[in-house]
């Protein structure tokens, strides 16, 4: 089931979008609801929304900072901008922030539930085998998912897309958990695989480079001198050890 918070300071707005659509038909939990940005941000790290909505002006610093923090620490979350403004400053606002749509006050049902499917649409894929709301599971998949995944291109962005968490936070599970930040293990993944696929004359150090991941063997050169203080090629010369 899809979460959804509402970040507004008027009651009647929470109650108009929860009454104007049905939830369980589109695969959502009722909205959580919280009245301030502070709330929201608290929220945001509490229970990970996959949707938003997020009015511009509310006391305290606003709703511009509310986005800023989820653009930010949770890029996997859509916004969708509710507003009494038709304001410039605000819908500019929205688009720095990839809001998926900016809906104005009174809320017209259609238009809701129109920029609820977009957003639903552009949802990037989670992975559903998973309890995202169990951290110690959630590392445990990181972890599977590098160990298959690691001749890719891994950046913590799409990490933290796929894994629902903020990068920082999950690069400091992934550290708590494994005793070394993500891109260290999937460098020393690389490396152990390396020293496997050198002890195999037939394969060469282009082709080794290529299935670890690396543009060029120059670059996997490199990296394979900064851990082993030998070149492939010298590692390959020491009978295939070191």
């Amino acid at each position: 089931m899809y979460k959804i918070l509402i970040v507004d300071d008027e009651t009647s707005v929470h109650t108009a979008i929860r009454a104007l659509i049905d939830w369980p038909q589109l695969g959502a939990s009722p909205p959580l609801s919280a009245y301030t940005d502070i709330e929201g941000i608290r929220c945001m790290e509490q229970e990970r929304p996959d949707i938003a909505f997020v009015d511009m002006n509310m006391p305290t610093v606003g709703g511009e900072h509310f986005m800023k923090n989820v653009a930010q620490n949770h890029p996997y979350c859509r916004m969708i901008v509710v507003s009494g403004y038709d304001e410039f400053h605000y819908a500019r606002a929205a688009i720095q922030y990839d809001a998926i749509d900016y809906l104005l006050k009174p809320i017209d049902g259609d238009a809701l539930l129109a920029a609820l499917k977009k957003a639903i649409k552009s949802l990037p894929e989670r992975e559903r085998t998973i309890d995202v709301d169990n951290p110690a599971e959630v590392i445990a998949a990181v972890k599977d998912y590098l160990d298959h995944h690691f001749s890719e291109e891994i950046s913590m962005e799409k990490l933290a897309d796929r894994f629902y968490f903020s990068k920082e936070y999950l690069n400091k599970l992934f550290h708590t958990r494994f005793g070394c930040p993500i891109y260290e293990y999937v460098l020393q993944i690389r490396m152990d695989k390396a020293a496997e696929y050198l002890a195999d004359p037939a394969m060469q150090i282009q082709e080794i480079a290529g299935k670890l991941g690396y543009a060029n063997a120059n670059y996997f050169s490199k990296a394979f001198k900064h851990r082993y203080g030998v070149t492939p090629s010298e590692y390959r010369g020491r009978d295939g050890g070191l």
